[in-house]
């Protein structure tokens, strides 16, 4: 299902893009979502966007994929990635090898269905900076549904995916409780002391000036090795307390997150425009 929902959203270049898939009632959903940001928007099933590609070049300045089996999915971003066109896909929860295959076909950005407007157009168009390689596939997230799950669902690209679900979820709940949110260390502190941490964080999430204030985590498949790049949009911080378990936080309920992603998944993980991004890598085995 596609959530609709008001937004003031930016002037994106009012691009062109073909929403791609064969189930109709999505695919007009996602479309009115789309015009509602500024995009001009064509739906196609996958066979008409295959007999389009066929005859050339689409004229599009993206290709938004529904989820769709992926036996169809598989020649269609085939296609896709000869035209050079940029392409977004939607997956399922637990779909696992539509990652992996989106991410082998050179798939731009990725969303997890179901979702909402701002989601969207925030995997629609990726963020900037040159810290971000240009490879990998990029997803964006917001709130700690969305890093429950999107965590869960990377990991399984890992030898260990539990530990690397725990690493990544500490990670990229950092992402937004102190970047995207600025939530202070002695802040946090106070509010798990009072047992009131997750309502102050979906309160400040609920806040206009957060509404459309995405994180985003950028998976790159390679042969021997999986990178993970996470970035924020917050004001940075330096990280180098936290490299470490601190015998002088022992006592704190929190601080340790860092530390247990390095002990558990990452243990290279550098930190990259002044804390505003991280990136850890997984290795696998040959």
């Amino acid at each position: 299902m596609f959530h609709s929902g008001q937004a003031n959203f930016p002037p994106l270049m009012a691009a062109r893009v073909w929403v791609v898939g064969d189930n109709r009632q999505s695919v007009e959903a996602l479309e009115r979502g789309l015009a509602t940001a500024g995009f001009v928007c064509e739906c196609l099933g996958t066979a008409g966007a295959l007999t389009r590609l066929a005859a050339g070049r689409p004229g599009v300045g993206r290709v938004l994929l529904d989820a769709v089996p992926t036996a169809a999915a598989a020649g269609l971003l085939g296609s896709l990635r000869r035209s050079g066109v940029a392409v977004t896909m939607l997956v399922e929860a637990e779909d696992l090898p539509a990652i992996e295959l989106g991410l082998e076909s050179g798939v731009a950005g990725f969303a997890m269905k179901p979702v909402d407007t701002a989601t969207l157009v925030a995997a629609m168009s990726l963020p900037g900076g040159e810290v971000l390689v240009p490879s990998g596939g990029c997803f964006p997230f917001r709130t700690l549904e969305d890093v429950s799950g999107l965590s869960q669902l990377a990991a399984g690209l890992c030898p260990d995916p539990e530990s690397a679900q725990i690493a990544l979820s500490e990670l990229m709940c950092n992402a937004i409780e102190h970047g995207n949110l600025g939530l202070g260390f002695a802040r946090k502190g106070e509010l798990m002391s009072l047992g009131a941490w997750r309502n102050e964080v979906e309160r400040l999430l609920g806040l206009p000036q957060h509404a459309e204030r995405f994180a985003y985590l950028r998976v790159d498949c390679r042969p021997r090795e999986v990178r993970f790049l996470i970035r924020d949009q917050g004001q940075g911080f330096d990280p180098r307390p936290y490299l470490e378990l601190d015998p002088a936080r022992s006592v704190e309920p929190h601080g340790r997150g860092i530390a247990i992603a390095r002990m558990l998944a990452f243990p290279d993980l550098v930190f990259l425009d002044g804390g505003r991004c991280v990136e850890g890598v997984v290795r696998r085995p040959a």
